[in-house]
C-alpha cells in the first residue's frame, strides 16, 4: 500500500513501517494500525468491494493484527474508518499506472 499524503483523502495518514494511521470516531483520534495492507489485499483477492464488506468482517480482520475495544460504538467508528481506508485502497488499485 503506497503512502498517502496527509489531507489527500481525509481518512488516512501516511503509512510508516507497516503502520497505517486512521482517523477514528467523531473526535478523529489518530490510531496506528498494523496489517491493513494484508487485510485489504485479502479482501481485494476475494473481489469484495467496500460496500459489500460487513462491519464485523472489517473489524474482525483488523483485530488479527490490532487491539480494538469490544464496544459496539467504538467498533462502528473503527468499521467506518476501515471502510474508508479500504475504499481509498481500491481506488488506488483502479488508477492506471
Amino acid at each position: 500500500m503506497p503512502p498517502m499524503l496527509p489531507g489527500s483523502d481525509g481518512c488516512c495518514l501516511p503509512t510508516a513501517d507497516g503502520i497505517t494511521y486512521l482517523k477514528i470516531g467523531p473526535q478523529a483520534h489518530t490510531i496506528g494500525m498494523r496489517g491493513l495492507d494484508l487485510v485489504f489485499q485479502q479482501l481485494s483477492l476475494m473481489q469484495r468491494n467496500p460496500s459489500e464488506v460487513t462491519d464485523e468482517e472489517l473489524v474482525g480482520m483488523a483485530r488479527k493484527f490490532n487491539w480494538i475495544p469490544e464496544k459496539p460504538a467504538i467498533e462502528a467508528d473503527y468499521a467506518l474508518a476501515l471502510r474508508q481506508a479500504y475504499a481509498a485502497y481500491c481506488a488506488r488499485l483502479e488508477k492506471p499506472t
